[in-house]
């Protein structure tokens, strides 16, 4: 009877066991592979669509005529350093120039105070401004370039000033009483026009961007009762005209792209709380990154309807020897 295994018989068992771990192993890896770049894809995919919800999220609340794109360099960080070479309305950017304008910026209704506060007396919110002009009650007053007294039934600006001041206290702005959101030109009225996309003469001549000229962006001069207020153009034209709709606009925000030599990709840093009609650019806004390790971002407008186009990539999953692991998306915003 045999009890025990040759010298052969052992090395042939041991070769086949190797052979078996080896084919093992490399499944194994595989598997694991393959379940790394699962998670990956699905988390970057989230990623993805968290980042274009909350960019058109901000660009809903934009005036539409007053969407720009800035020229500049963001491959050596002149954009976010403020180098800016010139700027286009979004309106004309092209397949041909869109390259060179990567930086997005636009002023911003605040809709946080259009929406009120609580009245404890009355039991219900009250709202702020309701973007209604009554155009018979609305007059011109005895001067040069836009000055009226406006009438806006069921608004309230004295809401309107308190809960943008206390948004600007938030952010650090020295803000001593309500009445200064207006006076010092933080809060301004813009009227809607006559396609609701904002008054417009043309993108140099409308809202301050980069010291020109802020000829459709009017001061609150004084809160005369609840629904009639006294407004004038900061620069003042003879092509003012007023409206049936108006908005309460709280500065600009821009959308930035930042160069990151490590990883040769970009973090895109959203810009806001800064005032073109007070000759401030981006630089001057409060900064937060709100996506990293961008490989592309692109917009465009088409019949009024805003397009972004964003490619998020992580670096540390490698889907060749040459690419990292990159996700694409679309969003729309009207």
């Amino acid at each position: 009877m045999k009890k025990s295994f040759t010298l052969l018989e052992l090395i042939v068992v041991l070769i086949i066991l190797g052979i078996l771990a080896t084919i093992s192993t490399e499944i194994l890896l595989k598997v694991y592979k393959n379940y790394a770049i699962t998670k990956a894809t699905n988390k970057l995919v989230y990623d993805t669509d968290l980042i274009l919800n909350s960019l058109a999220a901000k660009l809903e609340n934009r005036i539409a005529n007053s969407v720009i794109a800035t020229e500049c360099n963001a491959t050596n960080n002149d954009c976010i350093n403020g180098n800016v070479k010139g700027f286009i309305s979004i309106k004309n950017l092209t397949k041909n120039n869109a390259y060179k304008y990567p930086v997005i910026e636009w002023i911003r209704k605040d809709y946080s105070s259009k929406r009120g506060e609580w009245n404890n007396t009355l039991k219900r919110v009250t709202p702020g401004w309701a973007e209604f002009v009554d155009l018979i009650k609305t007059q011109k007053n005895n001067s040069n370039g836009g000055d009226y007294n406006i009438s806006i039934p069921y608004s309230d600006m004295n809401i309107t000033a308190d809960i943008i001041s206390e948004y600007l206290k938030s952010w650090g702005f020295n803000i001593t009483n309500s009445n200064e959101v207006f006076s010092k030109t933080y809060a301004t009225l813009i009227f809607s026009g006559p396609d609701g996309r904002g008054d417009f003469i043309d993108i140099n001549q409308s809202y301050g961007w980069y010291g020109n000229p802020a000829k459709n962006v009017y001061k609150i001069i004084q809160i005369i009762d609840n629904s009639t207020i006294r407004i004038k153009e900061i620069n003042e034209s003879n092509q003012s005209s007023v409206y049936e709709g108006f908005y309460i606009c709280n500065g600009a925000e821009a959308i930035v792209p930042v160069y990151n030599q490590k990883t040769n990709d970009y973090n895109l840093t959203l810009i806001q709380n800064y005032y073109p009609w007070k000759d401030e650019n981006f630089t001057d806004g409060n900064k937060s990154v709100i996506a990293t390790h961008v490989v592309q971002f692109k917009f465009k407008e088409q019949n009024g309807v805003l397009r972004l186009y964003l490619c998020i990539q992580n670096p540390s999953i490698k889907v060749d020897s040459n690419n990292s692991l990159t996700i694409c998306k679309e969003r729309i915003v009207f």
